[in-house]
């Protein structure tokens, strides 16, 4: 079972202190407070699946606590501990929310039993959230015939069906998630979770708390228990996106929980298994990287058992139209105003122009002239400059294909930087690289804000 995030919040020591216990024996992670401040307090700090609260404490009522938890937290379900004489405040806590109420003195296996029964209510809504989250995006997947992405489907049908490590192969912005998404949704793991995790958002350091979990204490800043995701994949899939991105330390911690499918949690000792498919994903040649010495040979062996490669937009460009209409359609439902309609001269510029951002760029573009849209009409200025008019390109037959990639890359990243006032952040997004890519592409090309 992996562990739910539960706060206690009584006056009487002795009720958190024995309860608690009980809770803790049962796998949860328990959180104690004395009042309805603390409590509060502990339900803003932690992501919580469940609150029990006594009904009379001093400084804040269970009443007003509940009220006041309901303000930060609609959803997450409420437990009242009640005396005899108090049932008809308990009947008002279920009515401003509260899942149920227990009676003093606590019958400890009728307790745990409402325990259960709350926690696996909040993990189904955690789910259905999900779903509903990773629903929405997989919608943008795979719309087109072209026949790459025919074969694509083709695959991920097959693939779906066995339960072996998937690698998936693809540049920035082509859909590698949403790839992933649909193997996991047509899988027979489908019921549980899909958990995502991006390599190149996280510290080495981070990223391994966040894959493997740590233990209270265990480091400055742990002050409780935190479950991993390695842990919470268990019984679904774990996609690892720019695994390319993951240094050489955690690529040998990654190794060995594929080989034996156990890890510890940073700072415990205690072996646990979960039993996970791994999907990972990647912009970049791991066969190039081996070669630098940036990615183990071995760990490649374990990921690449099935290679999947996705198409760029540019040579997938007879669904160019086909995407077009689903976004129009997709806004223009999302900020209630007429799909967009968009000339044969545009759609003309769409097709002559590279998409170096992909489906991501092309989603963007869509969006962008939705918003600025009046009844259908987009507005030409808010075509994006770099597609609207094609600048002929000086070219040095004297530089070799490198160099003229070059040239290029450092003039696109230029521009697009000028384009966003210089915000690294937003031109990260536009480029589909990550912050500190785009960072290490200004220094080698010595852009300033100034040139």
């Amino acid at each position: 079972m992996i562990a739910s995030n539960i706060v206690l919040t009584d006056d009487d020591a002795g009720i958190t202190g024995i309860y608690g216990k009980i809770l803790e024996k049962e796998g949860y992670t328990v959180h104690t407070a004395n009042d309805g401040e603390e409590g509060l307090n502990l339900i803003e700090t932690y992501d919580c699946d469940l609150i029990i609260t006594d009904m009379y404490m001093p400084k804040m009522g269970g009443l007003e606590f509940i009220s006041r938890i309901r303000q930060i937290n609609k959803e997450i379900p409420i437990i009242v501990i009640t005396g005899e004489g108090s049932i008809e405040n308990a009947v008002k806590a279920v009515k401003l929310g509260a899942f149920s109420y227990i009676q003093k003195p606590l019958d400890v296996e009728q307790f745990v039993i409402e325990v259960k029964k709350a926690t696996s209510i909040a993990t189904i809504d955690k789910q259905n959230r999900y779903m509903k989250e990773t629903l929405t995006i997989a919608a943008d997947s795979f719309i087109g015939d072209s026949p790459g992405i025919k074969i694509i489907k083709d695959k991920i049908n097959i693939i779906s069906k066995i339960d072996s490590n998937v690698l998936i192969l693809g540049e920035s912005g082509t859909g590698k998630e949403l790839v992933a998404q649909s193997i996991h949704d047509n899988s027979s793991r489908k019921d549980n979770l899909i958990v995502k995790v991006n390599c190149a958002a996280l510290s080495p350091t981070l990223l391994e708390s966040e894959l493997f979990g740590h233990e209270k204490g265990s480091f400055t800043g742990a002050i409780a228990r935190k479950i991993g995701k390695f842990e919470i994949a268990n019984g679904g899939t774990l996609f690892l996106d720019e695994i390319g991105e993951m240094n050489m330390d955690m690529q040998a911690k990654l190794l060995r929980v594929l080989q034996y499918k156990t890890f510890e949690r940073v700072g415990g000792n205690i072996q646990i298994s979960s039993n996970f498919r791994l999907i990972a994903a990647t912009n970049k040649n791991l066969e190039e990287e081996i070669s630098k010495g940036k990615f183990r040979e071995d760990l490649y062996y374990r990921l690449n058992v099935i290679p999947l490669r996705i198409p760029p937009l540019r040579e997938r460009k007879t669904d160019i139209k086909l995407l077009i209409d689903y976004f129009s359609k997709k806004f223009a439902a999302e900020f209630c105003k007429e799909p967009i309609v968009i000339s044969d001269e545009i759609i003309n510029k769409f097709l002559d122009y590279e998409w170096p951002g992909n489906i991501r760029e092309l989603r963007n573009a869509i969006e962008r002239l939705s918003v600025y849209s009046l009844n259908g009409e987009i507005i030409y200025d808010e075509l994006p400059s770099r597609i609207s008019k094609k600048e002929d390109l000086k070219i040095n037959l004297n530089n070799n294909l490198s160099e003229a990639k070059g040239i290029f890359e450092k003039d696109y990243i230029r521009k697009s930087l000028e384009m966003n006032n210089w915000n690294v952040s937003k031109t990260a997004e536009l480029l589909s690289l990550t912050r500190k890519s785009l960072y290490e592409k200004i220094n080698k090309y010595h852009l300033k804000s100034n040139e």
